[in-house]
């Protein structure tokens, strides 16, 4: 019972870091040799799992040797224009100019029904609306709507944008995050002077973040109301 145990968590921790070597795709994102490797891999692990009488080596060497041929052919995909179209396949164009090619969905065995439900799901309820859309390697469907539909941007009204960038967590449940001081090149004291100024400690905050604004949204562990402060002038945001 305890070579059992002791096979399944060795297994388990061997698929689970070939996994984590694959990157962060979910299962609808992957290539077809992903699928296929994960598929196998999945398989070659649970039979030396269930059966003790089968040598674990027997399980470890075929992932290894299939580790190694994931490893091959992804790097022929980023490196050869060639490779990557024939192992991963390559965009279709399902609607040009608002037309419907029927030859592409025949190709890619696209009925009309799912090419119209991916169209709603992209908030795209007439196909009169639709300019161009996309059937992607990962079998999603990208869809662009026509100049005339597409939402108004900043740009086509002449207005100026501040810059944004990704809002850093300076404090999480109490913690405080040294490696977002760094990049946002501050440090502790300057922290805690900020949260000193709205009765605060590092301990007592549930949530800290500061933005590209330089506004620093607070939370404390009681809940409550968000606390906003302008922590730090726009002109040194440089994350």
């Amino acid at each position: 019972m305890l070579t059992m145990f002791v096979r399944a968590v060795l297994l388990y921790l061997m698929v689970m870091c070939l996994f984590r070597l694959m990157g962060k795709r979910q299962v609808g994102q992957m290539q077809p040799f992903e699928l296929v490797f994960t598929v196998i891999v999945s398989d070659l692990a649970a039979t030396p799992m269930a059966d003790v009488g089968i040598p674990l080596l027997y399980g470890v060497m075929p992932i290894g040797a299939l580790l190694l041929c994931y490893a091959v052919i992804s790097i022929l995909c980023m490196k050869s224009e060639r490779a990557r179209g024939l192992l991963a396949g390559r965009p279709t164009v399902l609607v040009r100019n608002g037309v419907i090619d029927r030859q592409a969905l025949r190709q890619q065995g696209f009925t009309l029904n799912e090419l119209l439900e991916r169209v709603r799901s992209a908030g795209v309820y007439d196909m009169h609306d639709v300019g161009c859309a996309v059937l992607e390697v990962s079998g999603q469907v990208s869809v662009f709507p026509i100049s005339q539909r597409r939402p108004v941007q900043p740009e086509d009204i002449k207005l100026q944008t501040p810059y944004e960038g990704l809002p850093l967590n300076l404090v999480l449940d109490g913690r405080i995050q040294t490696a977002a001081l760094l990049l946002a090149h501050l440090d502790e004291n300057w922290l805690r002077q900020k949260l000193r100024s709205l009765r605060l400690d590092p301990r007592d905050v549930f949530y800290c973040a500061l933005d590209a604004r330089g506004l620093m949204t607070v939370q404390g562990m009681q809940g409550g109301e968000l606390k906003r402060l302008q922590a730090l002038d726009p002109s040194k945001v440089d994350w």
